[in-house]
């Protein structure tokens, strides 16, 4: 499988996201939801310590509701509308069609959510590979990405 003259171009651009801004990016997601959940939380009058034991405790309905949901609605609703996530935004990436680097839309956004929720699910090694294979792909891209068909580039 070789190399073809589009992916020379993007790679010889400079035009992908690096790893290490995909991570930051990430990283800045993380806590911004976490800041909606603790919020949401707070606001429901639930305390947290129960909260974190009922957590511990595995009720997944809870964990779905607190974690999951909040995490599709951003992630889909920002890619969807904008191609970047709040953390993305920060560190000047976005998330584009692999072939003619137009937006990706709603349905690929959840897509590539949802393909990077079922990795994790999945006993946490796919996630974790699927997050570190932009390392060593020519396109800096995660499986996620590949599912999605779609790049992650500097803005």
């Amino acid at each position: 499988m070789g190399v073809n003259l589009t992916d020379v171009e993007v790679v010889a651009a400079g035009e992908l996201a690096s790893w290490g801004r995909r991570l930051v990016a990430l990283m800045i997601d993380s806590l911004v939801l976490a800041t909606i959940v603790t919020v949401t939380v707070l606001a429901a009058g639930v305390p947290l310590d129960e909260m974190n034991d009922r957590i511990r405790n595995g009720e997944s309905l809870l964990i779905l509701l607190l974690v999951v949901v909040p995490e599709a609605i951003y992630t889909t609703a920002l890619i969807g509308s904008l191609n970047q996530t709040f953390g993305k935004m920060a560190v000047g990436i976005k998330v584009v069609d692999v072939d003619n680097r137009s937006p990706i839309g709603y349905r690929r956004a959840f897509t590539r959510w949802l393909a990077t929720a079922f990795l994790w699910a999945m006993f946490w090694i796919p996630g974790i590979v699927d997050h570190l294979w932009p390392l060593r792909d020519d396109r800096n891209q995660t499986f996620h990405d590949k599912f999605a068909r779609s790049l992650v580039v500097r803005t």
